[in-house]
């Protein structure tokens, strides 16, 4: 059965919907996906299985005429429609237009269906574009959000930051090429950030993140910027880093010459600098890094990507601490080893 027909069958009886709850199989994720423009939004309730997505309910939410009919519960809604996909669709029209209404509606179907599929409703996954209002799923701790074409700079993106202080897990599909400073870039304190088509932010997020783990993809990396984040770490202003993953965009180039002059001064010149460096030269089983960030669950990393053989080592003087620096023109990685 697909997800919308295992939400239907749930509806039929009590008797169901405990039988489906005690043979359901199992779920990664149900989040909440927001589309539209304002006035006519759609919030499509999804589940990740084995890393495939499957929707498994939508509502509409939408303005007929002049008049806003009354508040319609979905679950007494007889008005679904079944799209060739096999997505239920309630058609909603509230009351009064306003967020606590919507809000009332995506919550409680979020609810229902993270009960049938025995998922905890309080860490909520949520997927939209920058220009909705974030007040629409504003039902829960939101975990894991996706933003899908993004400009950072946007005001209500700070407020949702700003206000969901649990989130660990930040996905950014498309960022438009604008450079902000200041409380616009308010992101880089989520732990886990991954930047699809990175472009011009990964400069933010090299000097910036206070977080732990990051993933930039398809991005136009400066070696002035690495260089900066190494000398940021050195100097204890990065503490935080764990794991920093950053693969260059192949329409771009990177001027990576510059960090490996850098590394080979570290190298000669270990009593006049923060860092101490080291090639790595020698195989070793030992050389593995043990990564272990929830990215894993978002992107498959080729097998050799965590073989440390060939890097360089890096040893802060403050504390001993070390970290491994892999740099190629096609990536720059720096993973602190534990």
């Amino acid at each position: 059965m697909t997800p919308s027909e295992i939400f239907l069958a749930s509806m039929t009886s009590k008797k169901t919907r405990k039988l489906i709850k005690r043979n359901i199989h199992k779920v990664d994720e149900v989040g909440v996906e927001i589309t539209g423009p304002f006035f006519k939004i759609r919030a499509v309730v999804y589940m990740k299985v084995k890393g495939k997505t499957c929707n498994a309910v939508c509502l509409d939410f939408k303005e007929e005429g002049n008049d806003l009919n009354r508040f319609v519960d979905w679950r007494a809604n007889n008005s679904y429609q079944i799209l060739e996909n096999i997505v239920v669709i309630p058609s909603i029209a509230p009351e009064f237009w306003n967020f606590p209404a919507t809000c009332r509606q995506i919550h409680s179907i979020h609810s229902y269906v993270c009960d049938v599929f025995n998922i905890n409703a309080l860490n909520l996954s949520v997927r939209f574009p920058s220009d909705i209002y974030h007040e629409c799923f504003d039902i829960g701790t939101v975990k894991k959000c996706t933003i899908t074409d993004v400009e950072l700079d946007n005001a209500s993106l700070v407020k949702l930051f700003n206000k969901q202080k649990n989130m660990n897990l930040l996905i950014v599909e498309n960022t438009r090429e604008i450079f902000a400073f200041g409380s616009k870039d308010s992101f880089r304190h989520v732990p886990t950030v991954i930047l699809r088509n990175a472009q011009a932010r990964a400069n933010v997020l090299l000097t910036r993140f206070q977080g732990q783990h990051g993933l930039l993809e398809n991005c136009s990396l400066s070696g002035f910027y690495v260089n900066a984040l190494m000398k940021l770490w050195s100097e204890n202003e990065m503490d935080n880093l764990v794991s920093l993953i950053a693969y260059q965009s192949s329409q771009r180039l990177f001027d990576y010459e510059k960090v490996l002059g850098d590394l080979e001064w570290y190298l000669k010149h270990p009593e006049r600098n923060t860092l101490i460096a080291s090639r790595v030269e020698k195989p070793s089983e030992k050389r593995i890094y043990p990564y272990k960030s929830i990215i894993t669950q978002e992107h498959q990393f080729e097998a050799d990507t965590f073989d440390c053989d060939g890097g360089y080592d890096v040893v802060r003087n403050s504390d001993g601490k070390r970290a491994t620096v892999k740099i190629s023109k096609d990536y720059f990685m720096f993973f602190v080893w534990p």
